[in-house]
């Protein structure tokens, strides 16, 4: 079948084309990446030569000497001129253009100079630390290890700085010595590169992306009519069809589904067909659960149900008590009242039944009907005692009419009573045992009609 397709019609070809203009954006993404990892690159290098010059610096510095100077507050000691010296020597030898300094008494924003390798920065003077500087100058104290920041701006320019800790004899740290480095010119070269690459880049990747839209959207739309066909089969929809409009590959695909669903369709009627006859069968009546799908669908012709909602609703109805099978038929048909164990058990067959479903794929859309029929909107019902809308809508709806039809027809224990006592049960029971908005539905519907829905033609007048 695929020889027979035109080759432009082909789903290989056009996505191959439409690869073929991407790899063209690609390259160009790739420079920029490559452009990004050499900044990283230059960035990390010159703050790991910076962190080496911090740490042989600070294990020049006499953590104790440095705590006198701090001490002293003052920059015409003996003991600062000696630390001045050392760090003068530091920022020497490593042909540093900006002073190196220690800084003590960090708070918070705020640190205090200490030591200052050239200038006349008097002991003390408060220091206002840039944002990017202060988790990292926090950290260097906290953890007593050295650590450098990425490139900031701060009021005097564009920097990166590198800290380490200056400890005392004892091993405390009591400052951190400072080593800056100017990255104007290094930020002003990578920005003039940034830019143009993002010039360059910008036509070739307008024109990927047109292109590229434009065919990804030809060779999309009939895949993605497809997943939400497939999405609504998984959620048990399996009467929607999807046009598809391609005459490539996937129009093919497309046709082939369609007939899997139909025969999917097909076979899972005939799977709920079997089951329902073998449920009346057991003793039920024959007809009544075709009878309370119908009457379900009615109600939820009054509300707003997807139609997966109905499809799931419909399901539940015909195959709600399957859990029965499980309960012995002395329980099921005593004519009088039930004593607390057999009642127990009665109230297992919920459970019972999401039990039997849930392994059947094409059955698990029932199983909130299976699972939650018997229970009530005041939370008085079983076999969890949820309340309110904790209980699936199509339960709630589902709740409504088996109870009208178990009212208006006969049962071992009573004898059927009028559609119009029926429909006063529910009127009472709003808010109580069932849903007021599934009560309201109900209630919609004429009298005569339900008399019709329910078999019971005799009481319609």
């Amino acid at each position: 079948m695929r020889a027979r397709l035109p080759v432009w019609r082909r789903l290989g070809w056009r996505l191959g084309a439409s690869f073929l203009l991407l790899t063209a954006l690609g390259i160009l993404v790739s420079g920029f990446l490559q452009y990004r990892a050499q900044d990283q690159w230059l960035r990390q290098s010159l703050g790991s030569l910076l962190l080496n010059i911090a740490r042989t610096g600070a294990l020049l510095v006499d953590g104790d000497l440095h705590q006198a100077v701090v001490k002293a507050g003052r920059n015409d000691t003996a003991s600062y001129e000696t630390i001045r010296a050392q760090l003068r020597r530091i920022q020497e030898t490593n042909r540093l253009s900006d002073p190196i300094y220690t800084l003590s008494d960090i708070v918070g924003e705020m640190a205090r100079f200490a030591v200052i390798s050239h200038g006349q920065e008097p002991v003390g003077k408060q220091y206002q630390l840039a944002p990017a500087i202060r988790p990292i100058l926090h950290r260097v104290l906290m953890e007593g290890s050295a650590a450098y920041t990425d490139v900031y701006v701060n009021q005097h320019g564009t920097w990166i700085t590198a800290f380490a800790p200056i400890r005392s004899a004892a091993g405390r740290t009591v400052a951190a010595l400072d080593v800056d480095f100017r990255a104007d010119v290094y930020v002003q070269q990578l920005g003039a590169v940034r830019r143009r690459l993002y010039l360059h880049s910008l036509a070739a990747a307008v024109l990927a992306l047109v292109a590229g839209l434009l065919l990804a959207r030809q060779i999309t739309r009939p895949v993605g009519q497809l997943a939400a066909l497939a999405r609504r089969v998984v959620e048990g929809d399996l009467s929607t069809r999807v046009r598809i409009a391609a005459r490539d590959e996937i129009g093919l695909l497309g046709n082939v589904f369609h007939l899997m669903v139909d025969r999917l369709h097909v076979s899972h009627r005939s799977v709920v067909d079997v089951l329902v006859r073998a449920l009346e069968a057991r003793g039920g009546e024959a007809g009544g659960l075709r009878r309370l799908a119908a009457a379900a669908r009615a109600v939820a012709d009054r509300l707003e149900l997807s139609p997966a909602q109905r499809e799931a609703l419909e399901l539940g109805a015909l195959l709600h008590d399957i859990g029965e099978i499980r309960t012995p038929e002395t329980i099921l048909q005593k004519p009088g009242p039930l004593t607390p164990e057999e009642r127990r058990v009665v109230e297992q067959h919920p459970t019972w039944g999401v039990d039997l479903l849930e392994t059947v794929p094409l059955l698990t859309p029932a199983l909130d009907v299976v699972g939650g029929h018997h229970e009530r909107y005041d939370g008085g019902g079983y076999p969890q005692g949820l309340h309110g809308e904790e209980i699936p809508l199509t339960a709630r709806i589902f709740a409504v009419v088996d109870a009208l039809d178990a009212v208006t027809h006969d049962r071992p224990y009573r004898r059927a009573r009028p559609v119009s006592e029926a429909l006063e049960v529910l009127r009472q029971e709003a808010g109580k045992q069932f849903d007021p908005r599934a009560v309201e539905a109900a209630l919609a519907i004429p009298e005569a009609r339900w008399a019709e829905l329910l078999g019971r033609l005799d009481a319609a007048g």
